[in-house]
């Protein structure tokens, strides 16, 4: 009986201690220190959170900005000697290349579409407004271009001179070309060659202006005149067309051999050639500098007999090298020769010697 009592006595404080725990303003007391504290325990939690935001923020702004900033670019101009002919395609290519190569040029490419220093000067002087750093030019007039270069460099911009170069150069940074001298002699050697060691050779005249022909056309009259001497020379008329060619032709019928200074040039021999006679058509050996697709052709349909190619990609290349060192401080000589090579019909299909046939495109 007394078991049972004290069983009864605990139920029923189960009963009471469950009731109060739950009743609806018991559970309202409950809960209330326990909101309070989580509330707390939220905004501490939130203000933790903020301050290390911040405090994150300032740790990695810097860094972003520093992943984020583009790199300083050397800003530099190549103006091409002309637009419209492939030897300055070549070496548009081949300046172009070696900047995404570097990966830190801007290079800007102008020029104009013929060979004039009167439209040559204006794209210099846009070129210097356009605030670039550095400048590589093939002249199309030693003379004529020496004041707006001049005018440029004074403002603190290098002058790098590519293929031609001014009359003076005392301001140029260096100057990039093939050694017009060296390859003018050896296109006299090897027409000599296919002119037997004797006959009459027609060249052009040296006109002013442009030093770089001038000396590949010395360099030929001073090797004939040196060491062949059984060949006669002759020159052509200074006129830029074919009319030139056809009256030294007929003022000339013993010429035997030709040899010419630029791809333009070339053609334009090729041409009044094709219209002569077969007896005498087929007399005349022909040593042209350059190597256009056009006056290649010309050379595999026997046309011309030997190109002596430059080597227009690597001055580009060069030109943007040797000008981004110039922004940089590097000293560097005042020359930079590029060699030439030799084609004809029996090596001209070999890739080691077709890779220097100069660009219609830069695709």
């Amino acid at each position: 009986m007394a078991v049972a009592k004290a069983a009864e006595s605990i139920q029923i404080e189960r009963i009471r201690t469950t009731k109060y725990l739950l009743s609806p303003e018991n559970f309202q007391n409950f809960h209330r220190p326990v909101a309070a504290n989580l509330k707390e325990f939220i905004m501490k939690k939130l203000l933790s959170l903020s301050l290390v935001s911040l405090l994150l923020a300032s740790v990695t702004a810097p860094t972003l900005a520093q992943t984020t900033a583009v790199t300083p670019k050397y800003r530099i101009a190549l103006v091409l000697g002309t637009t419209t002919d492939n030897f300055y395609t070549s070496m548009q290519c081949g300046a172009q290349a070696e900047a995404k190569r570097l990966g830190d040029v801007e290079l800007t490419v102008q020029g104009a579409p013929a060979w004039d220093a009167t439209l040559q000067t204006p794209v210099v002087n846009a070129v210097v407004a356009s605030n670039v750093q550095a400048i590589a030019i093939a002249v199309n007039d030693g003379q004529a271009l020496y004041a707006p270069l001049k005018a440029a460099n004074d403002k603190g911009i290098k002058i790098i001179g590519v293929d031609t170069r001014l009359a003076d150069s005392s301001f140029v940074v260096t100057n990039i070309s093939s050694d017009n001298r060296a390859l003018g002699e050896e296109a006299a050697r090897t027409l000599a060659k296919l002119m037997g060691e004797k006959g009459t050779a027609m060249v052009p005249p040296i006109l002013p202006g442009v030093i770089t022909v001038a000396d590949r056309i010395q360099g030929f009259l001073d090797e004939i005149k040196a060491n062949h001497k059984n060949i006669k020379v002759v020159y052509k008329g200074a006129s830029q067309d074919s009319s030139a060619f056809s009256a030294a032709f007929a003022a000339n019928p013993d010429v035997t051999g030709m040899f010419l200074i630029a791809n333009t040039e070339a053609l334009l021999a090729a041409g009044a050639i094709r219209q002569l006679p077969a007896e005498r058509r087929d007399k005349i050996s022909v040593v042209s500098f350059d190597a256009s697709p056009a006056l290649v052709q010309s050379l595999k349909d026997n046309q011309i007999q030997a190109i002596v190619a430059q080597k227009p990609a690597e001055m580009g290349a060069l030109a943007v090298q040797n000008a981004r060192k110039a922004l940089m401080g590097t000293s560097m000589p005042k020359n930079i020769p590029t060699g030439g090579v030799g084609l004809t019909r029996s090596n001209v299909s070999n890739p080691d010697f077709a890779q220097y046939i100069y660009k219609a495109n830069c695709n």
